[in-house]
């Protein structure tokens, strides 16, 4: 080898030790540099995230907040209907007996009988209301809550709306009655303005929009028929609609709806005035206790005062929808017009 050739070998060994030494800082660096790059974007990816929980978290507090205020709203509405509830009641004349029935030291049987009195003996729908809380059975209970909503008391309504017809109470039965739920919530509304309109309208909007037995909707092909006796319910045939009236006894609610509707509708705000004008006789309002059965006499229906019927024992919530006739399976007070025997 030349004087050269060694001098340029020795310049390329020099450079490669060079190298050599300088590769462990190179990668250090490089390790260093993938480092910083690898927590930038974890950081980022941790900012992302967090701005992301903010957003999130705000807008679960704003959601709150509206269900919130959403609740506060409807409880306020609630709060004023039952307030309005209230007003309205305090316009219905209270009897002595009524009075009485809450004087001090008495027996809850003794109150009874003073209610009693005042609702067969005075016609006081406030007695009326309260023998219906006293009675613990719901079919013994009903006409008197009846009696009370057809002279315009807003309380009975809502029982008959929320508690005697109510499709909450009783969601496992056949006999669901929508349409008398759906009447006592019209006329409680127009009592008293409150905000069940909107869930008459949910109801109502629920039971149009498909047919009551097999549950199916309109289609090009298939168009739902309502009933014309209620305007309730609808059907997607014959054979629905002959199940619906049979074997869910809907024939039963849709007479008496149709007897509502024809004898009480009309006639509601006349009953309610000559009520508080303390009238004795309402030709509209007696007519209409005898179409609906209320003037039956206790002999067809003593039975019922042991829960049996037929010589067996019943379910008295089965007994709240009507009869076939559309008339109540329990009277109230017999042949003469409440407060002129």
């Amino acid at each position: 080898m030349g004087r050269k050739q060694k001098l340029r070998q020795e310049k390329r060994n020099i450079k490669n030790k060079a190298a050599a030494a300088a590769a462990p800082e190179v990668t250090a660096a490089a390790a260093d540099a993938t480092t910083f790059s690898t927590e930038d974007a974890i950081a980022a990816a941790v900012c992302k995230k967090a701005e992301a929980l903010k957003k999130t978290t705000a807008a679960a507090e704003v959601a709150a907040a509206a269900d919130a205020a959403t609740v506060s709203t409807e409880d306020t509405i609630a709060e004023a209907a039952c307030k309005k509830a209230e007003a309205l009641e305090e316009q219905l004349p209270k009897s002595d007996t009524y009075v009485q029935g809450f004087t001090n030291n008495i027996t809850t049987r003794e109150q009874f009988e003073f209610f009693q009195r005042g609702a067969t003996e005075d016609a006081c729908i406030h007695s009326m209301f309260r023998m219906g809380q006293m009675l613990t059975d719901a079919h013994l209970a009903l006409p008197w809550f009846l009696e009370g909503a057809i002279r315009g008391s807003s309380k009975c309504t809502m029982i008959l709306m929320l508690e005697c017809y109510s499709l909450f109470k009783v969601p496992y039965r056949e006999i669901k009655p929508y349409a008398l739920q759906d009447y006592w919530g019209k006329i409680n509304t127009y009592y008293t303005g409150a905000s069940f309109v909107d869930d008459m309208k949910c109801l109502r909007g629920c039971v149009e929009q498909e047919c009551a037995i097999c549950s199916k909707t309109d289609t090009k092909t298939l168009t739902l028929q309502q009933c014309k006796g209620c305007s309730v319910y609808c059907y997607c045939s014959e054979g629905c609609q002959t199940i619906h009236w049979k074997e869910h006894k809907h024939r039963n609610e849709c007479k008496q709806v149709q007897i509502l509707n024809k004898y009480h509708k009309p006639y509601a705000k006349e009953i309610r005035d000559a009520v508080i004008r303390g009238d004795k006789e309402i030709p509209s309002l007696e007519k209409l206790r005898y179409k609906l059965g209320l003037t039956r006499p206790t002999e067809e229906y003593q039975e019922f005062f042991k829960r049996t019927y037929n010589g067996k024992e019943i379910d008295p919530d089965d007994y709240l929808v009507a009869r076939e006739d559309g008339t109540v399976w329990v009277g109230s007070t017999p042949s003469s017009p409440i407060g002129t025997s």
